[in-house]
């Protein structure tokens, strides 16, 4: 008996903080540093896609956090001009221009924030639209899909360590193998990590694919110096997933501390002027560790506070005129009914 297609789906998944390891997972830099590794940890800022089948031959897209509604026509009925870029690749993909209704929240993450907002809301979608279809996909063809139409939208080699807190939720350190990626879930208490980590938004949004463009081109072309910063990105990155991994947290501090100081070495984007005075004030009232999220030059940062030092600097950092957003750890990753 064939099982009638759903008529509304709705889909939700986590954005994630990237702790240390970033960039490595862009293939194939991993493959020339052995033992490369992504610790991140999802977290309950959640992009929202639903889907609703109609009968008015369009597709009528809601920003929901805009409050804002449009008609997405094709790309040969002048939808390129219309924004929303992300939709009309993935609608594209999937043949679908008609008959459908698309309301969709980023869940409170902030536009180029370095939170993965992109690739969470891609995931829902591309999830959304699958179970619209009746189509069912394995995890790893699903993630190389939302891989490959992430690549084609920024139009540079896309990671993929954002994919993994979207779909699986929680604390998680992923080995970088040849032949594919080992997911390791930390057993690291959620409530003790969320104690010391604070999520600051510095009020500019960025664009990841610069930055990690041109890292990736330095270092397939031969950079010695660019290879050398991966090399201890890569040793502070196991440092940290080992700390979390036994509940040494402050150990899993200077972990972070010695990823950054090596990642700012990258690219002289990473950090603008504002982030450095963020990372200063911040490194003055005690944080153990700071970090810009994502491929940095804008954005979120990371702040990894000792013990007992999370309100103090939260205080602080905001009575300095910056926003912290509130957020769990996510234990649950991409839900949909």
């Amino acid at each position: 008996m064939k099982v009638p297609l759903p008529q509304a789906v709705r889909v939700t998944a986590p954005t994630r903080i990237d702790l240390a390891g970033g960039t490595v997972d862009i293939w194939p830099l991993y493959l020339f540093h052995a033992g490369a590794v992504t610790v991140n940890v999802a977290i309950d800022l959640r992009v929202m896609v639903r889907i609703v089948r109609t009968r008015d031959s369009q597709v009528r897209l809601t920003d929901l956090d805009r409050n804002r509604s449009l008609v997405l026509g094709s790309p040969k009925e002048g939808g390129e001009r219309q924004g929303y870029p992300l939709f009309r690749l993935v609608l594209g993909h999937f043949g679908f221009f008609r008959n459908l209704k698309i309301d969709f929240s980023s869940g409170g993450v902030p536009p180029g924030s370095g939170l993965a907002g992109s690739s969470a809301l891609m995931a829902a979608l591309c999830a959304a639209l699958l179970r619209l279809k009746g189509e069912r996909r394995s995890r790893e063809r699903f993630l190389r899909l939302i891989r490959d139409l992430e690549t084609r939208l920024i139009r540079v080699p896309a990671g993929m360590q954002d994919y993994y807190p979207a779909l699986w939720g929680g604390v998680q350190a992923l080995w970088w193998n040849a032949g594919g990626v080992l997911r390791e879930t930390l057993r690291v208490s959620r409530a003790e990590l969320e104690k010391r980590l604070l999520l600051v938004y510095t009020g500019k949004s960025r664009h990841s694919g610069v930055n990690n463009w041109e890292v990736f081109k330095r270092h397939l072309d031969g950079n010695k110096g660019v290879q050398r910063v991966f090399s201890r990105i890569v040793a502070a990155s196991r440092e940290m997933a080992a700390s979390l991994g036994r509940g040494d947290f402050a150990a899993a501090g200077h972990a972070m501390a010695e990823e950054y100081a090596a990642r700012k070495r990258l690219f002289p984007g990473i950090a603008t002027p504002e982030i450095e005075t963020l990372e200063s004030l911040v490194r003055r009232q005690g944080a153990l560790a700071f970090k810009v999220c994502g491929a940095g030059g804008g954005g979120c940062a990371v702040v990894y506070a000792g013990s007992g030092r999370q309100e103090p600097l939260r205080r602080e950092i905001e009575r300095r005129g910056w926003r912290t957003l509130s957020f769990k750890i996510s234990p649950a990753g991409m839900h949909a009914c």
